[in-house]
């Protein structure tokens, strides 16, 4: 059941749901999912919102997952940064400490397992481009073999 691609689909999930939760309360009808990895350049994207995953690793130590990943948010035309806060309450919502993110199977997309969020680290803004701030975040995730 568990494998490499089963985890990113897993975490790629979570994202995507909280992008619904975020459009859903209506904080940004703009937000959409970003590879930051593809390396891309977010400066030129259109004028929406971007959430996405920003670096993953997977680490097995005698039973134990351990799973760290950046997410990176970035606020379009957001001066004051307050759509930018009522998104990171979203993100902290799903992926604060405690929280559960559940891991897929990547055929069926049936849940088989959970991950719990052992640390979540907002970081300081990584600046912006003209009308574009961002938002980088850490977190690890933990979960024992069963």
């Amino acid at each position: 059941m568990f494998d490499l691609e089963s985890l990113y689909k897993s975490l790629i999930r979570n994202v995507q749901e909280t992008i619904e939760v975020v459009k859903a309360a209506g904080i940004s009808t703009t937000l959409e999912y970003y590879a930051w990895d593809s390396r891309g350049e977010a400066a030129e994207a259109d004028h929406a919102d971007l959430i996405g995953l920003a670096g993953w690793s997977f680490k097995e130590n005698g039973g134990l997952w351990e799973v760290r990943s950046g997410l990176t948010l970035s606020t379009y035309n957001d001066i004051n940064l307050f759509r930018e806060i009522k998104i990171l309450n979203v993100i902290h919502d799903k992926w604060g400490e405690g929280c559960k993110v559940p891991m897929v199977d990547k055929e069926t997309g049936i849940e088989f397992t959970e991950m719990v969020v052992s640390d979540f680290d907002m970081l300081p803004g990584g600046g912006g481009a003209e009308q574009r701030n961002y938002r980088p975040i850490g977190i690890e995730l933990l979960r024992t073999s069963s």
